[in-house]
């Protein structure tokens, strides 16, 4: 070996050795900044190979080629990087959902006495209270009370779904802004770091700087990088590209539709996250589109149940006016009878106590008739005479011609109109020797008896009075009635019942009371559906933040720092160029005294 030789192996060695001190102190230096990659130099001896332009090392120099640095990098695994991006979506997601999703479970939970199933149950206690004290005045208050706080409950239930809904309109919105700027950040750096590799000095930070952003890009989108040596990262979201080289495709809001949509630049292409995952763009698009509006559904869908059902039972009783056919609740936004009631817009229609209907109306079929509250017994006369075809028509002073007696005029206590009360009155029919005319025995529910003869049975019609206490109410037997129905020797009788309800009967409050109970199930469903959800969240993002726990440390096994590592290569680096010093020291020393030999 010449000496020659030793000197350019020494140099070469400490030349080598010296970039791996710098490169092991800048790993040392940035043990601590976040998102900094290890840098390793690779050394590998000289080829032989290695000529000049008129002359080669020979066969004899084999052994002196020395070392060389065979390649400076940064120590990176494209597939963990790849997979905690993942998990990083899909926790950030995860966390979006549960944050909004829990607010609203706090204003839809069940353990206090304003929440929406308290306030349901609260109004069927009340209700029934009523029940049993229809004339109470101070329970008929409680009611209103208790009606009120349901009406305001549903309304800030309402208002804190728009609330929220907002804020996640918002919210999507600066995740937009702030996604396209990490975009451009990225675009901007593949430029940068292109140019810098084409000037055959890569830009190591840049990288680094660069896989930073794609790793705060995937706290908003589900992204995926690809590298390419001629561009730079490609970034794709749902397979849309969204960074090409120096390009890139920024995102925009559409709201213009019933929800929010997001698009993808000007190609129309909206980004549509899957049932889970997506980033926190993924996740406030899902909660935009589908978890938000499908609550505000189910609480409008309860309050419309709410109203519909009190107001059914409400309707069917009469108020301490003397009014029946009233509604309790009124949607204040309603445009015809089949609209649907919402949870914002829900509010009382009485005025006050007295305008509670609490007891019932008789059964009087439909609200303009009387075919179930006043019914004929044929009696002897039997279907095949001509008394069959009597018709069950109980009219009110039939002699002015008024109309049949209708739900409106039967009083709240049960009784007819004039305080005439019902029952059934027998009526007996014989002949008398004038034609055309019969005589009516009347015996009454109240025991009394009363007899009307000479009554005009002809062509023009009758009237038998069963009844009369300040004002009439009449059997109208019209025509049915003839001479001949009945012989001179012959008597014939039938009835006439007519119902009314017991006084107190109190079945509208009491089915209102039974109404409210079973809702009250119905709304403690829609706060166990959103506190399942809140769970459900809850767990995905425990489950992908441990994900992303083992991948990120995976990444540091292979790209990060140990200090304790770094020192120990260092000290070990310190000797090999102290040697290779000693190789150029032992040289210097064999060339002087080559030198004073020759001298």
């Amino acid at each position: 070996m010449s000496v020659n030789s030793l000197f350019d192996i020494g140099s070469t060695s400490l030349r080598a050795v010296g970039e791996q001190i710098d490169a092991t102190s800048q790993n040392i230096a940035n043990a601590e900044s976040e998102g900094y990659r290890r840098r390793r130099v690779s050394l590998s001896s000289r080829s032989v190979a290695a000529t000049g332009l008129y002359a080669s090392n020979g066969a004899q120099d084999v052994t002196s080629s020395g070392v060389g640095v065979e390649q400076f990098e940064r120590v990176r695994d494209g597939m963990l990087v790849a997979a905690r991006n993942e998990a990083r979506s899909s926790e950030s997601a995860a966390r979006e959902e549960g944050r909004v999703l829990g607010v609203l479970e706090g204003a839809l939970a069940t353990d206090t006495d304003a929440s929406l199933s308290a306030s349901l149950q609260g109004l069927a206690d009340d209700f029934n209270t009523l029940a049993n004290n229809p004339e109470s005045q101070g329970v008929r208050e409680s009611v209103l009370g208790r009606a009120r706080q349901l009406t305001d409950t549903f309304g800030r239930l309402d208002q804190r779904l728009g609330e929220l809904t907002t804020n996640t309109e918002n919210a999507l919105a600066d995740n937009v802004e702030k996604a396209n700027g990490l975009l451009d950040k990225v675009a901007s750096l593949n430029e940068q770091i292109e140019n810098a590799r084409a000037g055959g000095s890569p830009d190591y930070a840049a990288e680094d700087q660069r896989d930073q952003t794609v790793k705060e890009l995937s706290k908003l989108l589900p992204v995926e990088a690809q590298e390419n040596r001629s561009d730079g990262y490609t970034l794709t979201v749902d397979g849309m590209t969204v960074v090409q080289g120096t390009e890139a495709t920024n995102l925009s809001v559409d709201q213009s539709g019933d929800t929010p949509a997001v698009e993808f630049g000007k190609t129309g292409v909206e980004f549509t996250p899957g049932a889970e995952g997506g980033g926190e763009i993924g996740a406030q698009t899902r909660l935009l589109n589908d978890t938000l509006p499908g609550v505000q559904s189910d609480l409008d869908a309860l309050a419309d149940d709410v109203v519909k059902e009190v107001n059914a039972a409400h309707r069917k009783g009469a108020d301490q006016n003397g009014d029946t056919g009233e509604n309790f609740f009124v949607d204040k936004s309603a445009t015809g009878s089949t609209s649907k009631n919402t949870a914002g817009n829900i509010e009382l229609n009485v005025d006050g106590p007295k305008d509670i209907a609490a007891v019932a109306t008789p059964a009087l079929g439909t609200p303009g008739g009387n075919e179930t509250a006043v019914t004929i017994d044929q009696g002897d006369f039997g279907d095949g005479s001509g008394a069959g075809n009597i018709e069950a028509r109980l009219t009110k002073n039939s002699e002015s011609g008024a109309s049949t007696v209708e739900a409106s005029s039967i009083s709240p206590d049960g009784n007819l109109p004039e305080g005439v009360e019902g029952g059934t009155f027998d009526i007996t029919v014989e002949d008398n020797a004038n034609t055309g005319e019969l005589d009516f025995t009347i015996n009454r529910p109240d025991g009394s008896t009363s007899t009307e003869t000479g009554v005009d049975v002809g062509s023009d019609g009758t009237t038998i009075t069963l009844e009369d206490d300040g004002g009439e109410i009449e059997l109208d037997v019209g025509t049915a009635f003839v001479d001949g129905d009945v012989g001179p020797t012959e008597t014939k009788e039938f009835s006439v019942t007519v119902d009314n309800s017991l006084p107190g009967d109190t079945g509208p409050a009491q089915a209102i009371a039974d109404r409210a109970s079973d809702l009250t199930t119905e709304a403690t469903n829609l706060a166990a559906n959103v506190g399942t959800q809140v769970q459900e969240a809850a767990t995905k993002e425990e489950a992908q933040a441990a994900v992303g726990e083992r991948v990120q440390a995976q990444i540091e096994d292979v790209s990060g720092v140990s200090v304790d590592q770094q020192l120990s290569s260092l000290i070990e680096q310190q000797q090999q160029f102290a040697a290779s010093a000693q190789v150029l020291t032992t040289a210097r020393e064999v060339s002087s005294t080559l030198l004073s030999i020759a001298r």
